[in-house]
């Protein structure tokens, strides 16, 4: 197949707030108001929502045939049941929230910044948007630990014991994982592979295009940005210019 000049945008959400006041030291969030403008633009722009589950399903050979973008979300925050939620039933459209499932709230960034604490989905919420069907589910490890830091049992461990609780939770196969901080190395995505995922989602790596790598698909950040520049991060060629202009990150493992 010819390699088109973009491919379908698929972003990076972690935080929805009522308020910007609301948040906390780490600035990844988006207020209420400007999500929703953000979901209008994308019905103006004729964009169609799917998820990783939908792409499997269309084949990513057809992903071409319509204007396709990718919600992703990550950690799990209530927000995003309080929040997002809503405003894609509102709106009609679909997301992929990746979960941490071995803790109850922000540790990680509790103990690495000092950050204020925000709790993470219930398991009720967890089973009321799985069944709205516009939310898939994918895995984000035990406790966001940095994969490449761990050792083979303790990778092991948070890949597979998050994926068996994520999937016991939602009564069905997960089909994408999202690595923490996007740390990726061979050694971990091999894991993740051997695992049964279809796809992972990363932040600073991939080609911008999908079919290069299924395990290492590259993500556009999100964040209180304003309306213009989530105009320009939507287009399908924003993921393969990131890719061009700064590279990849190189992470290291665990000697």
């Amino acid at each position: 197949m010819k390699k088109m000049k973009g491919d379908i945008p698929i972003l990076m959400y972690h935080q929805f707030l009522e308020k910007e006041s609301d948040g906390g030291k780490i600035k990844l969030y988006v207020t209420k108001k400007k999500f929703e403008w953000q979901l209008r633009i994308l019905k103006f722009l004729g964009y169609e929502t799917i998820t990783f589950k939908d792409l499997k399903r269309i084949g990513i050979e057809k992903r071409y045939e319509k204007k396709y973008i990718i919600l992703t979300v990550d950690d799990g925050y209530k927000d995003n049941y309080e929040i997002l939620f809503p405003m894609l039933k509102k709106y009609n459209m679909k997301a992929v929230i990746y979960l941490v499932s071995g803790i109850k709230y922000n540790k990680w960034t509790i103990d690495s910044d000092g950050e204020k604490k925000f709790e993470l989905l219930e398991d009720s919420q967890i089973k009321e948007m799985q069944e709205s069907g516009l939310i898939e589910f994918g895995g984000h490890t035990l406790s966001h630990a940095s994969l490449p830091s761990l050792s083979d049992c303790d990778l092991y461990k948070e890949i597979k014991e998050d994926k068996d609780i994520l999937e016991k939770r939602i009564g069905t196969k997960l089909v994408s994982f999202a690595y923490p901080y996007g740390h990726v190395t061979d050694r971990v995505k091999n894991v993740v592979k051997d695992l049964g995922y279809d796809f992972a989602v990363s932040t600073d790596t991939g080609t911008g295009f999908i079919d290069d790598d299924l395990f290492d698909i590259r993500r556009t950040a999100i964040d209180k940005g304003s309306l213009i520049d989530f105009i320009k991060r939507i287009s399908p060629k924003y993921l393969n210019y990131k890719y061009k202009k700064y590279g990849n990150k190189k992470f290291r493992d665990k000697e």
